[in-house]
């Protein structure tokens, strides 16, 4: 799993508590979207948690960019901002959830661990069909 967020704080804070309550591994963080996008390819990241809201390369963008290098990904949105920018982002469909940073830390980490497992089941159906 890949964290972006341009803050060090929040990233630090989240990974802390995902290694904290949950079996996902971390495979490392991310400042903004160009050095995200990079990573992913490095680490073949299949689940990523991505700030929507970053200065250079926003999430959409990043998103974006991400599902055409990884089509299996899994990614999360996240925000600070309200609902509009919340809205926007599903109806693009680039993510496979998107919530709020308010959403809080509970919430984030059974969205992310219902992801993993359906990433998880597609990557078994993939190996066992071959």
């Amino acid at each position: 799993m890949l964290i972006v967020d341009d803050s060090a704080a929040v990233r630090g804070a989240i990974r802390q508590f995902i290694e904290a309550t949950t079996r996902l591994k971390v495979c490392d963080e991310a400042g903004d979207g160009l050095i995200a996008i990079e990573k992913a390819k490095e680490f073949g990241c299949g689940l990523v948690l991505l700030d929507i809201a970053m200065p250079q390369t926003n999430g959409l963008e990043t998103a974006a960019a991400l599902r055409t290098a990884l089509q299996d990904v899994k990614i999360v949105g996240f925000s600070g901002f309200g609902g509009e920018l919340k809205e926007e982002s599903v109806n693009l469909k680039i993510f496979d959830a998107v919530l709020s940073k308010f959403d809080g830390l509970t919430k984030l980490v059974e969205t992310l661990k219902a992801l993993a497992v359906q990433a998880q089941e597609r990557s078994d159906y993939r190996t066992s069909s071959s």
